[in-house]
């Protein structure tokens, strides 16, 4: 399929997926928990919304397709020419507490890592913010072109706090603030990731080993596609699997420059940095 026609049905599924969320939330029901998905986490009656209308549309426009998502796990269509990575609600807490720091994240690969992902959407429908990309054509928020910015001194980094890494991001964003750096926490990482696309955020990191690819698959391409930097390594497989099994850490830097001294500010606080054995499990 051609990349614009790709991109396309991954935002109107991304669209589809945030009103979904929304509505249900507005009748008070987006918080109750109905189960356990196939990724492992309580399962939200919003995430089921939100992924059923997702799902629902791509298997509709692309016909033949795998599907990877947080809550049924995998689905094959036709011949599953195509793997489709689907978030439908990033950011389950912020979302279940009534916050508008969620989003919907929709990616599309031809291969089975992440560096093989060519379309991706971020979609935050309580802000009304879509930042979407497609590989070689640069990233896009609301229709506008958005790069990096040059980071300047009192960076500001985001740091994936998930209670599964315990203390592992606190006595790191102790380490940058010895630095000069500025650390703040959202719990939403593809949002968090868009922030640096945006120039919103100088850098990302979530480096703890308990990181799922279906978070930040989208936000990955976004993120190379404004011209940031980007590290990540699996568990699995060096180049993160596309695999709802994979765990993984990230780094996201608006420079390498400022991505190496996040690599070096790892190092320093926890004795280990995303190429040596410890951050593999």
């Amino acid at each position: 399929m051609e990349a614009g026609k790709l991109l396309s049905t991954l935002r109107e599924a991304a669209r589809r997926a945030g009103e979904a969320a929304l509505s249900v939330r507005e009748q008070g029901l987006g918080g109750e928990v109905v189960g356990i998905g196939k990724s492992g986490d309580a399962t939200l009656r919003g995430d089921l919304a939100a992924e059923r209308a997702a799902v629902e549309h791509i298997i509709e426009k692309l016909g033949d397709v795998v599907i990877i998502s947080e809550e049924m796990g995998v689905e094959t269509a036709g011949q599953g020419d195509l793997t489709v990575v689907v978030d439908p609600i990033d950011g389950s807490r912020n979302y279940k507490r009534g916050s508008p720091l969620f989003t919907v994240s929709i990616a599309a690969a031809t291969g089975t890592s992440l560096d093989s992902v060519v379309a991706g959407v971020i979609y935050a429908p309580a802000l009304g913010l879509e930042v979407y990309a497609v590989k070689g054509g640069g990233a896009y928020a609301n229709g506008r072109r958005i790069s990096v910015k040059a980071p300047e001194r009192g960076d500001l980094v985001f740091v994936g706090a998930s209670p599964k890494a315990s203390f592992l991001p606190y006595a790191f964003m102790l380490e940058l603030s010895k630095r000069g750096l500025i650390a703040r926490s959202l719990g939403a990482a593809s949002y968090e990731m868009a922030s640096v696309a945006l120039g919103a955020a100088d850098g990302y990191i979530d480096a703890w080993g308990t990181m799922r690819v279906v978070d930040i698959a989208a936000a990955y391409l976004v993120v190379r596609e404004a011209g940031g930097w980007v590290s990540a390594q699996g568990r699995m497989c060096e180049s993160p699997c596309l695999s709802l099994q994979e765990r993984l850490s990230i780094v996201a830097a608006a420079t390498g420059s400022l991505g190496a001294e996040l690599l070096d500010a790892l190092r320093e606080a926890l004795g280990f940095s995303l190429r040596d054995p410890l951050s593999r499990g």
